[in-house]
């Protein structure tokens, strides 16, 4: 017998009798917990435990040590497969697809219906056309799923399916460790405990459990994260971004710090609102913090209305009530004709910006753009500016 067990046979029972070899090839010791007296069942890691090759429809089973826990009364059963278990896959049904399972098993009549006492690899055929595997093997009260495959209508051993290829073999192997050992898993088996560490080999993290989630090794350490958190786990949290920091809001990943973005800005005047028509309007704008950098580009088209009154344009973040006014550098021009220099202003607490320029020598000779001023909006006008100033938030 290949699949043995450390407290499985019993010799005043009818069994063998467990050997010395049996006790050391099976797990020993305190596993992780799921109870108060239930274990984590689980392939023991190292190397490529009870790994599936399969050659034609002919199925066989790796070496490699497992923990399989039954009912909370029944206990856990340590296992181990010391040499190749093989099995053989029925045929396929003639027009529908079956979904088989390979279990580990432990069978122990006082616990089940199975009439033995016996540490089994068992290959389980489902219902064809289900599209689902077995749930529980027969009879047995403690296992531990391994593989599940999905055989093809009219597979045969004439005619075998290519099991790798076609993608028709499942890893469903769970792992465990000894108490406070840290378990190779990416499964949705909550924790045991609070403190408990996973190593989740889908996001390359590794988790604490909190008593409610796994979380993050940075998040629980207030760390930054790798980029490949998807979603934080508390509002505030940081990641590494592809550009720089990125800060978690409680609902995505806000731009790296630094890395610009678009934004579309709301053209108005104090009577009546521009119409942007055919031209266009660009903006782009990044954040460290509460600074803001906002730079953008006005291209009037042939269609457009310059409406009436001073001209505004929305921020992207509301500037902070410090008291003080942002100033910053701007440019109204007329292609290939005249050219202004002036400034573009943000108030404290303003959700918009204006636009002032010199429109002559004298030391009074600036006013406020409008479509107007400093000449009026046509097709050849262009505006620019560049700005640097505080958000209130």
């Amino acid at each position: 017998m290949t699949v043995r067990s450390g407290w499985l046979l019993n010799a005043s029972t009818g069994g063998p009798g467990q050997t010395r070899a049996d006790t050391r090839a099976v797990p020993t010791g305190t596993m992780t917990p799921t109870g108060a007296t239930t274990t984590r069942a689980g392939v023991i890691p190292g190397g490529q435990p009870l790994q599936l090759t399969m050659t034609g429809m002919t199925g066989s089973i790796g070496t490699g040590r497992s923990v399989v826990q039954g009912t909370s009364t029944q206990g856990a059963y340590p296992l181990a497969v010391t040499a190749a278990e093989t099995f053989t896959v029925a045929p396929g049904h003639a027009s529908l697809t079956r979904y088989d399972t390979v279990w580990k098993v432990a069978y122990e009549h006082l616990y089940d219906a199975s009439g033995q006492t016996l540490a089994a690899i068992v290959y389980q055929q489902g219902t064809p056309g289900t599209g689902s595997p077995p749930t529980a093997p027969p009879s047995g009260t403690a296992y531990l799923r391994l593989w599940d495959l999905q055989v093809p209508a009219g597979a045969s051993a004439g005619s075998p399916p290519d099991w790798v290829t076609g993608g028709l073999i499942t890893d469903r192997r769970v792992f465990t460790t000894g108490l406070g050992g840290i378990v190779p898993a990416s499964d949705t088996v909550p924790g045991a405990y609070v403190g408990q560490w996973r190593d989740n080999a889908a996001t390359g993290a590794l988790e604490r459990w909190d008593g409610t989630t796994w979380v993050p090794w940075s998040s629980a350490l207030r760390g930054i994260a790798p980029s490949t958190l998807a979603a934080g786990s508390y509002t505030g949290q940081w990641r590494d971004g592809a550009i720089g920091l990125q800060r978690w809001s409680g609902s995505a990943w806000s731009p790296g710090l630094g890395e610009f973005q678009t934004f579309v800005p709301t053209w108005t005047a104090t009577t009546i609102n521009p119409n942007l028509g055919n031209g266009s309007l660009t903006t782009r704008w990044c954040r460290v913090g509460r600074l803001i950098t906002w730079i953008g580009t006005l291209n009037a088209g042939s269609t457009t209305n310059g409406g009436d009154g001073v001209w505004r344009m929305s921020l992207p973040v509301q500037a902070a009530g410090s008291g003080v006014v942002a100033v910053g550098s701007f440019n109204y021009f007329q292609v290939g004709s005249q050219d202004w220099l002036g400034v573009v202003q943000i108030s404290s607490g303003a959700t918009f910006a204006t636009f002032t320029v010199k429109t002559g020598s004298s030391a009074g000779s600036f006013d406020t753009v409008s479509n107007t001023v400093p000449a009026p909006a046509g097709s050849t006008t262009v505006m620019r500016w560049t700005i640097t100033y505080e958000a209130a938030s």
